[in-house]
């Protein structure tokens, strides 16, 4: 009778083991199963955003270029204004209407006379000076506005 009993207690434990071991074995799989769908998951959700990554990043190539073009334009608007206005001379227009008689001096010669009639020229280092100061603020403005562009208009890529 001891042998029944030993043979009893080991038949119930390997019946506990097996069903035990099936248990765990079909939890395990539930759980790769889980664990499988979030990996497909993950890899559609990353499929996704690499292509948004990717459009956005063709779109910012895009809009940089179109910056950059519309930049060279400009320059060379700016350019070709600069180099046209180079060899103008510029006057002085608030003396042309001025109401103040020119003084006598010893110099009795008519270039004194007709330099109050007609707006003076500006000397040539202050003209030059001017049109370079122009020249660099029309850069400066032309900047001004590409950054505006990009900044306001583009909202800076990011999204509302």
């Amino acid at each position: 009778m001891p042998y029944i009993f030993a043979l009893i207690a080991a038949v119930s434990f390997a019946s506990g083991f097996g069903v035990s071991y099936q248990i765990s074995k079909a939890e395990i799989q539930e759980m790769s199963n889980g664990i499988d769908a979030l990996h497909r998951e993950a890899e559609a959700t990353i499929a996704t955003l690499t292509a948004q990554a990717d459009n956005a990043h063709a779109n910012a190539l895009n809009a940089n270029k179109q910056l950059e073009d519309a930049n060279v334009s400009a320059i060379n608007a700016i350019n070709s204004q600069h180099d046209a206005f180079k060899s103008v001379r510029m006057y002085d227009t608030n003396r042309k209407g001025s109401s103040c008689t020119p003084t006598k001096g010893d110099n009795t010669a008519g270039a004194a006379n007709t330099a109050t009639q007609y707006a003076p020229e500006l000397s040539t280092e202050l003209t030059e000076f001017l049109k370079s100061e122009s020249y660099r603020a029309d850069e400066i403005s032309n900047y001004a506005i590409l950054c505006k562009q990009f900044v306001i208009d583009n909202n800076c890529n990011i999204q509302k």
